[in-house]
């Protein structure tokens, strides 16, 4: 195809229009305001929103963004609350995935799955249930709406990081599209006439990709490690009053492999994830909870159990530990089982209601706000095990420092922690205050939630302290030597870069986008 003119960039919609086809050109208002934000961040408004369905046109669409100087910055589901995309500059389109989202190939002898960037993970795991497998790293909790290309772009933790660790850890290959309209093809798949079995054939390249906010390359597709589904999942639950005891459990379940899912989280966060006391949903809950157990005899024991306890284990404990097990018999499963609750020193073993329903629904329906319709924004830093309990001895010192700004402005702050192996520790605080919603917040809020949150005015004030105070956390994370994941433009990155590694940086990026239509800002590019 032959690119339109470079005179078309005072008509850029009809060259866009030209490239993709019109009906992967959207320009009405309310789309383009709404790709625009995340769950905090608004950007300025592009001049489109583009779909390409094949990768030759997302090479089209970079080579013409860069030739005509409009940025091109790549959303996934959307599902990001640290600036990530955001355009900084009106002659600029965002780049939606919707329509590049197949599954191109499961290849079970290899062990690998190849699917392009706009698959959802909960599409991806339905398919590969119909052959008994799965992705070794098989998504976050938002993996109903969160993109396989934003999660390997953004990094992301969750369902199998307990043993895998992060996203990119189980790609095998990525297809690219660089910021000049080449398509690259990384590990194995590099080389005329291999398949994309193996990342490890000579230097990494696959790595200098992951976790990048589309600021290197255009993800327009990946491969991915899989391996059958557990013949056996069940759980365990702690309630904790002493934090380093639960940090000190955490780590030692993460060093020995023995889940393949953990999370902790204050009493607060474990309150709203059990959601609204709603009888139908409850029901529903439990039936799969039931039917996950394998047997009809195990599923009356899961739910009998459950329903006794309803959310009293919600009650009385600082923060509860959850540790999601799979085993490959009955044997494993005692073995692992037994190991975690050796290694509960200060920890009382409560109803293991949120592993089972964890693991009954992977991938639920998430709210945008808290339950009663507060606004909320998590932030994180990934913590090494000699750092996190002084960052949070600090931590909890600087919110007792903020308290009464807190309280004026009925802000509060709420904490979720999740392991991931080969690493650390997710320290993730989650802000909450009262103010009016964007557009994001309308269409994202799942119906469950209808006639239970409340509508709340405009509170700029309490807006800017979380703004503030986010900063605030950030830089303590950052003392402690914390890393992060979803960097975006929220994170210090770039800066942080010192001597060759800085160089090598900004010349990969000067490479790969010489123009600078990826993502600007993103990394801090």
């Amino acid at each position: 195809m032959t690119l339109p003119s470079e005179n078309s960039v005072s008509d850029p919609l009809t060259a866009l229009a030209e490239i993709l086809g019109r009906e992967a050109v959207v320009t009405s208002f309310d789309e383009r305001r709404f790709a625009s934000q995340d769950l905090f961040f608004e950007g300025e408004l592009p001049l489109a929103v583009v779909s390409p369905d094949t990768t030759e046109k997302a090479a089209l669409l970079a080579k013409w963004c860069s030739e005509n100087g409009i940025a091109v910055c790549p959303r996934g589901g959307g599902m990001s609350y640290t600036d990530a995309f955001q355009p900084r500059g009106d002659r600029s389109v965002i780049l939606d995935f919707s329509r590049l989202s197949r599954i191109r190939s499961i290849n079970i002898e290899n062990g690998d799955v190849t699917v392009e960037a706009g698959c959802t993970w909960a599409v991806l795991d339905e398919a590969l249930a119909k052959h008994g497998m799965r992705a070794r790293f098989w998504g976050p909790m938002s993996g109903g709406t969160a993109t396989i290309g934003g999660g390997l772009s953004q990094g992301s933790v969750t369902f199998g990081s307990g043993v895998a660790g992060a996203s990119a850890n189980t790609v095998k290959s990525f297809e690219i599209v660089t910021g000049t309209g080449e398509i690259l093809h990384t590990g194995s798949d590099g080389s005329a006439g291999t398949s994309p079995f193996n990342r490890n054939y000579g230097p990494d390249i696959t790595g200098i990709f992951a976790n990048d906010a589309g600021a290197l390359g255009i993800k327009t597709a990946a491969t991915l490690e899989i391996e059958p589904r557990p013949a056996l999942v069940n759980g365990l639950s702690f309630a904790f009053n002493d934090f380093d005891k639960m940090s000190d459990m955490l780590r030692e379940v993460r060093l020995r492999r023995l889940a393949s899912e953990f999370l902790a989280m204050d009493a607060d966060v474990a309150r709203q994830n059990a959601g609204p006391p709603n009888l139908v949903e409850d029901v529903k809950a439990m039936w799969r909870i039931g039917m996950a157990a394998g047997s009809v005899t195990g599923a009356i024991g899961r739910m009998t159990r459950v329903a006794l306890a309803g959310r009293r284990f919600l009650d009385g404990a600082a923060y509860t530990a959850h540790f999601m097990v799979e085993g490959r018999d009955k044997l494993d499963m005692r073995s692992r089982l037994n190991a975690i609750k050796a290694l509960a020193d200060g920890g009382k073993e409560i109803v293991n209601t949120v592993p089972l329903a964890t693991r009954a629904a992977p991938f639920p329906e998430l709210p945008v706000t808290h339950p009663d319709g507060r606004r909320l924004l998590p932030i994180h830093g990934v913590m090494a095990d000699a750092q996190i309990k002084a960052f949070h001895e600090d931590y909890v010192a600087l919110k007792k420092a903020r308290q009464a700004d807190m309280d004026a402005h009925q802000v509060t702050i709420a904490e979720f922690f999740a392991g991931i192996a080969g690493i650390g520790t997710l320290y993730e605080p989650v802000f909450y205050w009262p103010d009016s919603q964007m557009l994001y917040h309308q269409r994202r809020t799942p119906s469950y939630l209808d006639g239970v949150a409340q509508k709340y005015d405009a509170n700029e004030p309490a807006r800017e302290l979380v703004r503030e105070m986010v900063q605030e956390i950030v830089s303590l994370m950052r003392q402690h030597g914390s890393t992060h994941f979803q960097i975006g433009r929220l994170y210090p990155y770039a800066s942080t870069r010192q001597g060759e590694a800085d160089r090598f940086l900004r010349h990969l990026k000067q490479r790969l986008d010489p123009a600078g239509i990826l993502n600007p800002g993103a990394l801090g590019l």
